[in-house]
């Protein structure tokens, strides 16, 4: 991404404010002179994930992350596992279910992110399906506890796997699409 940025060091850039997220962060869209949506465009290239994404824009943004992610661009290499999870979010209890579908994988060192920067480690574990809560408990064969509170977003967020090389095993958007939005 820096690579890509600095091909416009020393161009005019066009800013348009966005306003402030929940942290007070200034949110802008950038410009080329050329109308090259810069912001767009890191996605596209698998630069960056989406992350913040104004409401008129959610599916522009997640076709450009579904395409990097398919096409292996930037950031995105598919892991050897890449087709043996499925996901299961239930953001409003916070509890996220893995399956395994292929033969045993140990997931030592695997990483479960969602659009932001949380992140939960697994230790050594070889999983058929686990249950994984975002609150305080004890963990077990079937459910382990991440202890960190509101990590998937109730109007959208994207669940990666990564295994321990950092390639990812798993994708999972949710809310990205109007059909989500009214949706109980």
């Amino acid at each position: 991404a820096k690579d890509f940025l600095a091909q416009f060091s020393n161009e005019s850039i066009e800013v348009k404010g966005e306003g402030l997220d929940k942290y007070k962060r200034t949110l802008a869209n950038l410009y080329t002179k050329d109308s090259i949506y810069i912001n767009l465009e890191i996605v596209k290239k698998g630069y960056a994930k989406k992350f913040l994404v104004d409401k008129k824009e959610l599916k522009k943004f997640s076709e450009a992350e579904a395409q990097a992610i398919e096409n292996e661009l930037g950031l995105w290499k598919k892991s050897q596992y890449f087709n043996c999870f499925q996901s299961q979010i239930n953001y409003q209890d916070e509890v996220v279910t893995l399956t395994n579908t292929c033969d045993p994988i140990n997931i030592q060192d695997w990483q479960l992110q969602e659009e932001g920067r949380k992140k939960y480690i697994f230790r050594n574990l070889s999983i058929t399906q686990i249950n994984i809560h975002t609150k305080n408990g004890k963990n077990n064969e079937t459910d382990l506890f991440w202890e960190e509170k509101n990590i998937w977003n109730n109007d959208r967020d994207t669940l990666y796997l990564f295994d321990a090389s950092g390639n990812l095993a798993n994708y999972h958007p949710y809310g990205y699409d109007s059909s989500f939005f009214g949706s109980s």
